[in-house]
């Protein structure tokens, strides 16, 4: 009876359930509305008189039942129906179980990346970058666009990680597309997809990266490399919240939220006429400028201990800094930023051969270490028969530059556009130096 099967089914778990419809009690229909509460995985097929067809069909329309077999019925026909059902069960109780396991593996992994990206953990957080995450805190939880501005290897994709996991949207996918590593004609097809047909080779339908990132974020990286005509499409997207494939002439709604990073000076290439006025604008919504590490030397100490330790970790064994290798490290100019950092930590752990990592490990570029020259301010404030001695207009626009650049000769020559040399060669001229 359907009674004794249910008790059955409350302590065991059965791939498959074959019913009579009238039985004594309660019917195979009702027993099987029964079943998708208490095993909704098992398969239900009911036997049945023709008259009955058209009840079960509704019940097969409403998903209680997966199929039914008519009455007198032959060995030879319900053998291939039973065999099919059993195999779609397998399959699906397979599918089942992949996707429960990378579901486990997407919460472990959300809560790693959880403590990654949380505000708190992340290091330099209480020096250089304090004020940038204070705007990124206010940010986060809105869906406006962000220009992260930064030199490369400043962290602008962490930080865009970090956006991500603080806002609304941190259960949906984050998607990086970093524009200066793909070619003109791929870029439009990576962002937008592409139809069947579209172009030679384009053998299938093909997601683009604003509709992978659906529900969520999609990052995108150095996007001052983007041609004009892409410009064009991205501004549209931003405006109207549609893509349209390449080859296609379908417009489809996208739900993201942009995040766009750069190391481009955005309003010089507006000026020289490389970079769309208009998409400019709808990017620099808030705009978040990362410093570079040389701009918070702070960070140093922690940036370098942190690297130490997860590269000695994966190496097996404990390595530590000299007091003397600290220092190289904090009169370094970091033209590659943190970047350079962890590469340079995680070579000298692999070839430093010992336990404490000594100046001749780090192998720094001798050109750029020991010594960071850096202007006494106070020397700016000199007597006027100093001034006199030199040209009026020269000495003030070093005065204007050192002031702004903190003193920090590398930046002063960039800004000048000078070599390093003559800059420093000008400054002890003057007595700055």
């Amino acid at each position: 009876s359907a009674e004794e099967a249910l008790q059955l089914l409350e302590q065991e778990d059965f791939s498959m359930i074959v019913a009579d419809q009238k039985m004594p009690g309660m019917s195979g229909i009702e027993l099987c509305e029964r079943l998708i509460r208490l095993r909704p995985d098992t398969v239900r097929i009911i036997l049945t008189a023709f008259s009955e067809t058209q009840m079960l069909l509704d019940a097969i329309h409403r998903g209680h039942v997966h199929d039914y077999i008519v009455k007198p019925w032959k060995k030879s026909e319900l053998k291939p129906i039973l065999e099919k059902h059993f195999e779609d069960y397998k399959q699906r109780k397979t599918k089942i179980q992949e996707l429960e396991s990378r579901a486990a593996e997407a919460e472990q992994l959300k809560e790693a990346l959880g403590e990654i990206y949380d505000p708190k953990h992340l290091i330099g957080s209480g020096g250089g970058l304090r004020e940038v995450l204070k705007t990124v805190e206010k940010a986060a939880p809105t869906d406006s666009t962000i220009l992260l501005l930064g030199e490369t290897g400043t962290g602008k994709e962490l930080m865009a990680r970090l956006v991500h996991q603080s806002s609304k949207r941190s259960h949906g996918p984050f998607v990086a597309v970093h524009c200066a590593a793909l070619a003109k004609g791929l870029l439009e097809s990576e962002l937008f997809g592409h139809e069947k047909g579209a172009f030679t080779g384009a053998d299938q339908v093909r997601v683009g990266r604003f509709e992978m990132a659906k529900g969520g974020t999609i990052f995108l990286d150095e996007v001052g490399e983007i041609p004009e005509e892409t410009q064009v499409k991205l501004l549209r997207v931003l405006q109207e919240r549609q893509i349209e494939r390449v080859g296609g002439n379908r417009l489809i709604p996208v739900d993201i939220r942009l995040i766009a990073a750069t190391h481009r000076h955005l309003e010089q290439l507006v000026k020289e006429g490389s970079f769309r006025e208009d998409l400019f604008y709808r990017l620099n919504v808030i705009a978040v400028k990362i410093p570079p590490l040389r701009e918070r030397k702070e960070d140093i100490p922690i940036l370098a201990k942190s690297f130490l330790k997860k590269f000695s970790s994966q190496m097996g064994f404990e390595t530590s800094l000299s007091e003397e290798s600290l220092a190289q490290l904090q009169n370094y100019d970091w033209p590659g930023n943190v970047r350079e950092l962890e590469n340079i930590i995680e070579r000298a752990v692999i070839l430093s051969g010992g336990i404490v990592i000594e100046p001749e490990d780090l192998n720094l570029p001798s050109g750029e270490i020991l010594k960071i020259e850096k202007v006494d301010l106070q020397k700016l404030e000199a007597p006027s028969s100093f001034r006199e001695q030199i040209h009026q207009k020269e000495i003030e626009e070093l005065k204007q530059v050192l002031i702004q650049k903190k003193g920090n000769v590398s930046e002063v020559a960039r800004a000048l556009n000078i070599p390093r040399t003559t800059l420093i060669h000008r400054l002890k001229k003057f007595k700055l130096l």
